[in-house]
């Protein structure tokens, strides 16, 4: 019998312990994953982590990564997938260039602007798509005209805004702490839009992973503090 238990309670420190490799969207990991990730090691501080990024969605078989962040709005077949959150989108800039532009004036005001968007916002070329998006729900017409400097990841856009470079399309996920600290500020309050993106946790289906659980939890538990 204590032999047993002796198994038991090493099955269960197995499945506890170790490495989990993680893959996520570069932005997320950036932006939310990452100065969060302390407090999952001060959780178990026997699971060792490995975070991989990456615009493209991955193959799980022989990759080694026991765990996708994805942002979509759509759910990989053969993975078993769960929604994490949803997202807003919504213009950021510094006041400073808000002040320059007279962006909180009149929303035409952008036209004099240079629009700065994430090219890779999903698993396809999304070009300005968060931009038009915002535009249609707000009435804002002949988008093409306007300057644009599109980059691969929507932190990077952001980093462009904080350096005057132009106006962002943030997430508001990504962006809030900016915001919050008076770094960047949005122009027009009350314009936000939900994403039909949203960000969600792919893994192997049928496949048992402790570690995958553990980690899950702990991300719909911070995602609950975030609120």
């Amino acid at each position: 019998m204590n032999n047993l238990n002796q198994e038991i309670t090493d099955i269960k420190n197995g499945e506890t312990s170790g490495l989990l490799t993680i893959y996520s969207r570069p932005s997320f990991a950036q932006c939310w994953l990452v100065p969060r990730i302390h407090a999952f090691k001060e959780l178990y501080p026997s699971i060792d982590l490995k975070l991989l990024t990456g615009n493209e969605n991955i193959s799980f078989q022989g990759s080694g990564i026991d765990v996708a962040i994805y942002f979509d709005d759509h759910m990989p077949d053969k993975l078993s997938c769960k929604e994490i959150f949803s997202e807003t989108i919504i213009p950021v800039c510094t006041p400073e260039y808000a002040q320059k532009y007279s962006l909180t004036s009149s929303m035409d005001n952008l036209y004099n602007t240079t629009l700065l968007h994430d090219n890779q916002a999903w698993n396809y070329n999304s070009d300005a798509d968060e931009w038009k998006t915002w535009a249609n729900a707000n009435q804002l017409e002949n988008l093409e005209n306007i300057s644009r400097i599109g980059f691969d990841r929507s932190d990077l856009a952001v980093i462009a805004a904080i350096n005057n470079a132009g106006i962002a399309m943030g997430r508001f996920s990504l962006v809030k702490s900016r915001l919050s600290s008076g770094e960047l500020m949005t122009p027009y309050p009350n314009t936000e839009v939900i994403c039909k993106q949203r960000y969600y946790v792919a893994t192997l289906p049928n496949k048992h992973n402790q570690k995958v659980k553990l980690f899950i939890d702990w991300l719909e538990s911070q995602v609950k503090k975030a609120v």
